[in-house]
């Protein structure tokens, strides 16, 4: 079931990219991304370490990309059934490849080549592999109220 997932949702980002490319998506820009906040869903290998089954472990982080490649970077943290606390880790950017160091809960280090359609930002990684999904704010969404 999980593989089958996969390979479906592998082939919809390809798709989507490939069409995107067609019609003239953007090409993520490093500055551009600098001051915003990146809400992203990520699939990253499962590890014996880590709860649960499957091929695949989902993980939600929130991270607010400073221009200094300085991150406040948060993970959802299921077991407290709430966010972690923000903690500052590092993130880069080279040509279309979106690095990120994720605190604990999350795997450590992932990248991933992205794409970007207006707030939409995706992308894959084979090394470690992981596939990422999300969205772009304005500003320091990490601090705001509810």
């Amino acid at each position: 079931m999980m593989i089958k997932f996969c390979g479906v949702f592998i082939v919809l980002m390809l798709s989507v990219a490939v069409f995107s490319a067609a019609n003239g998506g953007d090409v993520v820009d490093g500055m551009a991304l600098a001051g915003n906040t990146l809400t992203a869903v990520t699939w990253v290998p499962h590890s014996a370490a880590t709860r649960g089954s499957g091929v695949l472990n989902r993980l939600m982080f929130q991270a607010y990309l400073r221009l200094n490649s300085v991150a406040l970077i948060r993970v959802w943290d299921t077991d407290r059934n709430a966010y972690t606390r923000p903690i500052e880790r590092n993130w880069s950017f080279y040509g279309t490849r979106l690095c990120l160091d994720l605190p604990s809960p999350g795997p450590g280090r992932i990248c991933a080549d992205v794409h970007s359609w207006g707030p939409r930002i995706a992308g894959i990684g084979t090394a470690p592999y992981v596939m990422l999904d999300g969205d772009l704010k304005p500003g320091n969404a990490l601090l705001a109220t509810r």
